[in-house]
């Protein structure tokens, strides 16, 4: 065999394995540079902002602020107004540092006060902030908005945010506002925005998200009261009306005021009188005890006794409380009276002459009552006189009643025996003559029943002229059968029977209630 190395297959040299191993690792370190390049870079360069947070920038070149600002704009140095939300951000560390923030949140039942920092300051006159579209027109200082219940990504760089609780307005009442800042005005009441004062609508009953400081809410209860005057012997519990009537007569008054506020009038009431135990006592109290004392004196105790008197006095009372209530921004329904306390000086004479009178009264109303008593009783003695004298009387009328029932019934029975016989004589009587009568009746009718005969038989005597034959003939005829047929015709030579031959007649008579045989027609 002649074969050489050169037929095999090439077999690698370690210098070939070598220089595999050289390109893997040289290639493995290539990529893991790679990778550590993309790591390094993308932390540099990429920044994650998790949920309920935002980033702030902060460029470190540009333009300098405009005066009076803190944040900037895009092309100016310092920390920007906008913030980026949750995710990845590409931010060049070069050009900007970042910085993380938390989110503002506003609870539920929580209003947020915000306070900007920066910005153009307020013109003459303004002491509130307002928010601007535009970023440059931004002012300095507490903003009029709110932040109501949320979350809000605010630059608090640039922001301050305050929480308080949101104004509650409770059903039985309404808000009245005032406003604290701003110049006075000429009134208690704000007639623009820009004056401090007491604002003429009213919030009702819910839940509101106030600047508070910009606006006091006083919360007025609203409704129907009642005020009582209650008089008591006690100094300290003795809340009465008092007054002098005519006469120099102190008089103490159990009343009780029906009032009411209603929610356009608190405006009003709350500027003059502040809260509603306030007009309660400024205007009903006071009005009370001096409309008491005013109408009071033109009445004297006696009228105070007297139902029509004390009746106007109420009436006169109630209409001058609810016109100086009406004046006064406040609603007088009623004044009830309830009791008038009068002194115990001019009531005991009244009370001694009364009691006087009723005594003698109560005397004439015995001595009656006595007299009364006598007479009942004596006229009880004439009742039971009476009584026993009507049952003898009615004793003594049984009896007789009784006898003449028993001599009517004797009587009764001898008449009824006699009246029988009588009609028993009278019926056989008319029986004989209705015997009599009948049989003459009857022999009477059987005597013309024999004349009418004798005198048909007479008549047909004469109708037959005495012809003995011709009325025997007469009489059979009518003894004949009133079905019977006769047909007369014309017989030929020859018998009688033969001639009767095919002419469809029978000799024989038909019985009664039998039709007779059809003849056949003649040919």
């Amino acid at each position: 065999m002649n074969e050489t190395f050169d037929s095999f297959p090439p077999v690698y040299s370690f210098r070939n394995l070598s220089r595999w191993r050289r390109a893997l690792i040289i290639w493995g370190v290539l990529v893991f540079a790679a990778l550590l390049f993309v790591v390094l870079t993308w932390s540099a360069f990429f920044v994650y902002v998790r949920p309920g947070e935002h980033l702030t920038k902060i460029a470190k070149d540009g333009t300098p602020l405009t005066p009076g600002h803190v944040l900037a704009e895009a092309g100016q140095k310092g920390i920007l107004r906008e913030v980026l939300g949750e995710g990845w951000h590409f931010v060049l560390p070069i050009v900007y540092a970042t910085e993380k923030e938390k989110n503002t949140d506003v609870p539920a039942g929580k209003v947020g006060i915000v306070t900007a920092l920066g910005g153009k300051l307020l013109p003459p006159g303004r002491v509130l902030a307002e928010r601007a579209d535009d970023p440059k027109d931004e002012e300095q200082g507490l903003q009029r908005q709110v932040l109501p219940p949320g979350s809000y990504r605010i630059n608090l760089r640039g922001y301050k945010v305050e929480l308080i609780d949101a104004t509650e307005i409770k059903p039985g009442y309404v808000g009245v506002r005032r406003r604290l800042l701003g110049h006075d005005g000429k009134s208690r009441f704000a007639e623009n925005d820009s004056e401090k004062g007491i604002l003429r609508e009213v919030l009702q009953p819910g839940l509101y998200y106030i600047n508070t400081k910009e606006f006091e809410v006083i919360k007025a209860e609203v409704g129907i009261f009642q005020t009582p005057f209650h008089y008591d012997l006690r100094p300290e519990a003795n809340t009465a009306i008092t007054f002098t009537c005519k006469g120099g007569f102190p008089i103490s008054m159990d009343c009780t005021v029906e009032w009411e506020t209603l929610p356009e009038d608190m405006p009003e009431l709350v500027a003059e009188y502040g809260s509603r135990l306030s007009i309660e006592k400024t205007v009903i109290e006071v009005q009370a005890h001096s409309i008491g004392r005013d109408k009071g004196i033109d009445y004297g105790v006696q009228d105070f006794l007297e139902g029509s008197k004390r009746e106007k006095f109420q009436a006169d009372f109630t209409q001058e409380l609810v016109r100086v209530g009406r004046a006064k921004n406040v609603t007088v329904h009623s004044a009830f009276i309830r009791n008038l306390v009068i002194p115990e000086a001019y009531l005991k004479p009244i009370r001694d002459k009364q009691i006087a009178g009723e005594t003698e009264i109560t005397n004439k109303a015995k001595e009656i009552t006595a007299q009364t008593v006598a007479e009942v009783e004596r006229e009880k003695q004439m009742v039971e006189q009476r009584v026993a004298e009507v049952e003898a009387d009615t004793t003594r009328l049984v009896a007789g009643i009784e006898r003449q029932a028993d001599n009517i019934g004797t009587r009764t029975e001898s008449e009824v025996e006699k009246l029988k016989a009588e009609y028993d004589a009278q019926i056989a009587a008319l029986d004989s003559r209705r015997r009599q009568v009948s049989g003459g009746a009857e022999a009477e009718v059987t005597m013309l029943t024999e004349t009418a005969k004798s005198g048909l038989y007479q008549l047909k005597m004469d109708v037959f002229q005495h012809d003995g034959d011709a009325f025997l003939r007469y009489s059979l005829s009518e003894q004949l059968n009133p079905k019977m047929v006769l047909r007369l015709f014309h017989s030929g030579s020859g018998t009688f029977w033969t001639n009767l031959e095919g002419k469809g007649i029978s000799l024989m008579l038909p019985a009664a209630g039998i039709a007779p045989a059809p003849v056949p027609a003649s040919k």
